[in-house]
């Protein structure tokens, strides 16, 4: 079930009486062995003002036996007036491999919680997400622990964040590589970029290593404007500086929507997100 994705779409709208309506849908996910699955969930307000006031509380479960694979992509393009809270709790049994996108765009606030733990040797976890906080005091936060307890295994992490006018993005992200992990691979990198003199970013990259036979690196960047030489590479073409910031921002954070292995989904994501873009920059944010 690789090439053709199992897509699960949850639509999401609020009492209208000014009563926040609260939903906890659960989905498990069991990969068995030598299994290959693709999965899309995508969160969204449906009716009028795209859903308007709720609270969405969603889980996702996923076992990966051993030698199975499982794609996993994330949108969440929720109303801007929701609360988006949620749980992705991911166990990996002996060489099995996760690879996840996330795109987060929506909701006034949205945290999310991803706990992954390799429960055998020779593992890969490949993390991706980006979080675009655009509209005023919005909050994004990614909770993520990432737990390797065997040899052999390998897990990447990369976080990207765009926060606008008074946006808020956060990421803590955590890594133990325990005792028995030797030979561990291990990366992990978030970058922020921050488009208005009161838009806030926190960032905790953490690395916990254990074992001393490893091979493990991390980093955080954030900014406030883009490196002069890519404006400059711009300009030397006849395209001015405001058009070229905006193609930045955008390919910053289609960097991680274009990872998304599904045409269709990553086409609509991206059209959201340069669309935010555009408003966001209209609003003087």
């Amino acid at each position: 079930m690789a090439d053709d994705p199992v897509h699960i779409m949850f639509g999401y709208s609020g009492g209208g009486d000014g009563s926040m309506m609260m939903s906890n849908p659960r989905v498990l996910v069991v990969a068995e062995k030598g299994a290959d699955v693709a999965i899309v969930e995508e969160h969204f307000g449906v009716g009028q003002e795209d859903g308007g006031c709720y609270w969405a509380n969603p889980v996702m479960e996923i076992i990966v036996e051993e030698d199975a694979k499982v794609v996993h992509s994330y949108v969440q393009q929720q109303s801007f007036v929701a609360a988006h809270t949620k749980w992705t709790i991911v166990q990996q049994n002996t060489s099995s491999k996760y690879e996840f996108v996330e795109a987060s765009i929506g909701a006034k606030l949205n945290r999310h919680n991803l706990h992954i733990q390799q429960l055998g040797p020779e593992t890969n976890t490949q993390l991706s997400t980006f979080h675009f906080s655009s509209q005023n005091k919005q909050i994004h936060d990614l909770h993520s622990k990432l737990i390797l307890d065997h040899p052999r295994g390998r897990s990447h992490q990369l976080h990207r964040c765009i926060a606008s006018g008074t946006g808020n993005g956060i990421f803590d992200g955590n890594i133990k590589v325990n005792r028995y992990a030797q030979q561990t691979d291990a990366g992990q990198e978030t970058k922020c970029l921050l488009l208005s003199s009161k838009a806030l970013v926190n960032v905790k990259p953490n690395l916990q290593i254990i074992a001393d036979d490893v091979k493990c690196t991390h980093g955080a960047a954030i900014s406030g404007e883009h490196d002069p030489n890519a404006i400059y590479f711009f300009q030397a073409r006849g395209i001015d500086a405001k058009t070229a910031a905006d193609a930045l921002n955008f390919a910053f954070g289609a960097h991680v929507i274009n990872q998304i292995p599904f045409k269709p989904i990553e086409k609509k994501t991206l059209a959201h997100f340069k669309e935010l873009l555009t408003s966001s920059r209209q609003n003087g944010e």
